[in-house]
């Protein structure tokens, strides 16, 4: 029941969230700005308005139940065709969302190492408003939920925002074509920094949904997912471990037989 009432939940959002769709990502300058992934193979590159604000990502992960996020068919089409001609060994790719009311919340994907604090806070604002800018580029030309770009020098191209947000991050908050799995997804977390000041540092935090972690990948059929999800053996690993009880048996028979 609580998985149920945890899926129903981000259906419940995603839902809503879709049925306001527009051709515009919100870049959060009034608050609650929306999740949207970017890719990028150093040519091209690919956006996609998620229409999920941080607000209704948090309440879906804070919902009873193990965070299961899933962008489907829409997604699928787009980027589908569009990394299907992508140079997938270079390929980049980020989730990111922002505000910019009162302290910033930054919400990234991290494809390095990500220590508990993050560049000086007058650097990441700088880090939202340039993105902000870049968005606003974007919603001047986006139609639907998605954009690409061919034109690598473009102020719309994905790959300005780069691997740290505009440099403003002091990790990478980028995957590649590899990350397709829970297993080698990316950690998902949130970097807050104060409205105010200069010197102090942002602090990081990665998500988790009942001590598991958060993380996001594109799985072999083009879906976005982000989610936290208990681990599922592999049939490879149930036939070791069939194997393994087995050997146990036989070792076990033969010291009976010893033994009589």
């Amino acid at each position: 029941m609580k998985f149920s009432l945890k899926t129903l939940a981000a259906a419940i959002a995603l839902a809503a969230a879709a049925g306001s769709a527009s051709a515009a990502i919100d870049n959060g300058q009034g608050g609650n700005g929306e999740l949207f992934f970017s890719a990028w193979d150093g040519a091209t590159s690919y956006t996609y308005d998620m229409n999920t604000t941080i607000d209704a990502f948090e309440a879906s992960k804070n919902a009873a139940g193990n965070l299961d996020l899933v962008w489907g068919a829409d997604f699928m089409s787009g980027y589908g065709s569009w990394v299907a001609n992508a140079n997938t060994s270079s390929l980049q790719w980020s989730v990111l969302a922002m505000d910019s009311s009162g302290q910033r919340r930054i919400l990234a994907t991290v494809g390095s190492s990500m220590t508990a604090t993050n560049s000086r806070i007058d650097a990441l604002r700088n880090g939202v408003t340039q993105t902000q800018s870049y968005l606003a580029n974007i919603n001047g030309v986006i139609s639907g939920n998605s954009f690409v770009v061919t034109d690598s020098s473009a102020a719309t191209y994905a790959g300005k925002v780069g691997d740290k947000v505009f440099g403003s991050f002091n990790f990478d908050t980028t995957g590649s074509f590899i990350n397709n799995s829970y297993a080698s997804g990316l950690v998902f977390e949130k970097t807050t920094a104060a409205a105010t000041g200069t010197t102090a540092l942002g602090a990081n935090a990665a998500y988790t949904d009942d001590g598991i972690a958060v993380r996001a990948w594109v799985d072999s059929n083009n879906t976005l997912h982000i989610a936290a999800v208990q681990a599922v053996p592999e049939p490879s690993e149930y036939a070791m471990l069939l194997a393994g009880l087995g050997l146990m048996g036989v070792v076990a028979r033969r010291r009976s037989q010893k033994q009589a």
